[in-house]
C-alpha cells in the first residue's frame, strides 16, 4: 500500500471500542473536502484502496481526488455493519474529527453496494453532516432485500443484515424501516444525490434505484441517475468514467 496512506485508529464513544480507518491525505493544505467511500458487504476498509480490483477503479478514483486536493478516507465502520446504530455513531465521531483536523465543511459519502446502501441510510439520518452522496447499486428497501436473499444462494447475505440489526424484519421491523432509505426520500432536498445502478444486477435488483428515484423525482430533489444497460452487479463500480462524471456533478452542485 501507498506510504501516503495511512491507517487511523481511534476509541468509539459508543462503545469504547477500538475503530480505524484508511486515509489519503490532500496533495497540500489546501483542502478542498472530505471523500468518504464504503466497502461493500464482506469487505473491509482496505478495498477502497485496492488498485488492482474492478477494472483499477479505486486506483483512478484515489488519483482523481489527490489531484483535486481532497482527503479520501474508507473506514471499516464495524465491517458488515449495514449502517447499523453503532456504525452509525462511528461514521459521525470521524466526520467531526476529519473536519476540525481538515478545517472543511464539505464531506462527500460515496459506496457501492452495502456501501451504497450506507451511504443512503446514513446521509438520510445526517443531512446536516453530508455534502453530496453517491450510491453505486444501492438496496433501498432492507427488508424486502432480506426477504428476496432467503434462499440457499444468498442467505449467508441476509444473515449479515440479521446480525447487524439484532434481528430479522419481523422480530425488529422498526429498526429495517428505519434504515431502509425507499422511507427517507423527502430527507435529500437539500443533499445532491447520484445513483448508478446496472439494469441487470442479479444481487440488488435495479427496481431499488427505480422506486427510490422515482419517489425522488416526485419530491422534486435534485438527482442524476444512470443505469447501465445490461449491466451486473458490479458494473456500476468498474465504470470510473460515469462515477467521475457523477462526482464532477455532485461537487458542482454543491459549490453554487
Amino acid at each position: 500500500m501507498s506510504e501516503k496512506i495511512i491507517n487511523v485508529s481511534f476509541i468509539s464513544t459508543f462503545d469504547r471500542t477500538r475503530q480505524t480507518y484508511l486515509m489519503q491525505k490532500p496533495r497540500n493544505s489546501k483542502c478542498c473536502g472530505i471523500f468518504i467511500y464504503l466497502h461493500g458487504a464482506t469487505n473491509h476498509q482496505e478495498q477502497g484502496f485496492d488498485r488492482e480490483i474492478f477494472n483499477g477503479t479505486f486506483a483512478r478514483l484515489q488519483d482523481f481526488l489527490y489531484e483535486s486536493n481532497y482527503v479520501y478516507v474508507c473506514p471499516e465502520y464495524r465491517g458488515d455493519s449495514w449502517m447499523n446504530e453503532p456504525a452509525e455513531s462511528d461514521m459521525k465521531q470521524l466526520i467531526g474529527f476529519l473536519k476540525e483536523k481538515f478545517n472543511t465543511v464539505n464531506i462527500f459519502i460515496a459506496g457501492g453496494s452495502m456501501g451504497g446502501t450506507g451511504s443512503l441510510i446514513f446521509t438520510a439520518r445526517n443531512t446536516h453532516l453530508v455534502s453530496g452522496v453517491l450510491a453505486l447499486c444501492p438496496a433501498t428497501d432492507i427488508t424486502e432485500l432480506y426477504f428476496s436473499w432467503s434462499n440457499p444462494d444468498k442467505d449467508f447475505l441476509a444473515r449479515t443484515i440479521e446480525s447487524a440489526y439484532e434481528g430479522d424484519p419481523e422480530k425488529v421491523p422498526d429498526e429495517y424501516r428505519r434504515r431502509s432509505a425507499i422511507y427517507l426520500v423527502e430527507r435529500f432536498h437539500s443533499i445532491p444525490l447520484a445513483i448508478i445502478h446496472g439494469d441487470a444486477d442479479m444481487l440488488i435488483p435495479v427496481e431499488h434505484s427505480r422506486s427510490f428515484v422515482k419517489k425522488a423525482i416526485d419530491c422534486g430533489i435534485r438527482i442524476f441517475y444512470r443505469e447501465i444497460k445490461g449491466g451486473d452487479h458490479d458494473s456500476p463500480v468498474k465504470d470510473f468514467n460515469l462515477i467521475k462524471e457523477a462526482l464532477i456533478w455532485i461537487m458542482s452542485i454543491k459549490a453554487r
